[in-house]
C-alpha cells in the first residue's frame, strides 16, 4: 500500500497553479509587493519563501534586471519566480548559467510559459511515476519500506538530473566560446 500522507501531497501539487506571462501583474510592483506575490505560489508548493535581501542579491549578481525607480516589471517578477523555483536545487552561480545559457535567443516571454508548463508538467509526471517498486520486483525485498523505496527513487532521479543538467551546460558553454 502507497504512503496515503505522500500521496495527499503529491494530488495537492497537481492541482498547483503557477501564473502563465499573461497572468503576471501588468502594473510594476514595489519590493515588498514582489515578494508577496511571489511567495503566494511557493507557499503553494510548500518552498522556502524569498525575502527582500535575496532579490536584491540576486539584482547585485546580475540574474535579475534591476528595478526602475524601485519598481519592479512583469519581466524581473517572471524571473524572480523562476530563481525562486530553481534555487532549492541549484545554486545561485548555477541558476545564473541556466539563465544565461538560453539569453542570446531567447523570447522572454515564450521561454517563461515554456518553464512554468514544463514545471507543471514535471510535477504531473512525478504523481504518475510515483509507485514504489512491486514487491515483486523489488530488489531490497523486505528490507526497505515504500515510504523509503520512494524517498530512494526520487532522490536517485533528483542527483541524475542534476548531473545531467551540469553536462549540458558545460557543452553549451564550450559551444559557444567556439
Amino acid at each position: 500500500m502507497k504512503n496515503e500522507m505522500l500521496k495527499q501531497k503529491l494530488d495537492r501539487l497537481q492541482i498547483t497553479r503557477l501564473p502563465r506571462w499573461t497572468d503576471l501583474p501588468d502594473l510594476a510592483l514595489y519590493m515588498d509587493q514582489v515578494v508577496s506575490y511571489i511567495n503566494q505560489y511557493l507557499d503553494g508548493l510548500n518552498l522556502d519563501e524569498i525575502t527582500a535581501a535575496m532579490i536584491n542579491n540576486y539584482v547585485k549578481k546580475g540574474i535579475v534586471t534591476a528595478p526602475s525607480k524601485k519598481r519592479y516589471t512583469k519581466s524581473q517578477i517572471a524571473q524572480v519566480l523562476i530563481i525562486a523555483l530553481l534555487k532549492t536545487s541549484f545554486s545561485i552561480e548555477e541558476i545564473k548559467q541556466l539563465i544565461i545559457a538560453e539569453s542570446p535567443r531567447r523570447n522572454e516571454k515564450q521561454l517563461y510559459d515554456y518553464f512554468i508548463l514544463t514545471f507543471l508538467a514535471a510535477i504531473h509526471q512525478l504523481d504518475a511515476d510515483y509507485s514504489p517498486y512491486e514487491k515483486s520486483k523489488n530488489p531490497a525485498g523486505i528490507l526497505v519500506t515504500e515510504t523509503e523505496q520512494t524517498l530512494l527513487k526520487l532522490a536517485c532521479q533528483s542527483v541524475v538530473y542534476k548531473i545531467a543538467i551540469r553536462v549540458t551546460l558545460k557543452k553549451t558553454n564550450t559551444n559557444s566560446r567556439e
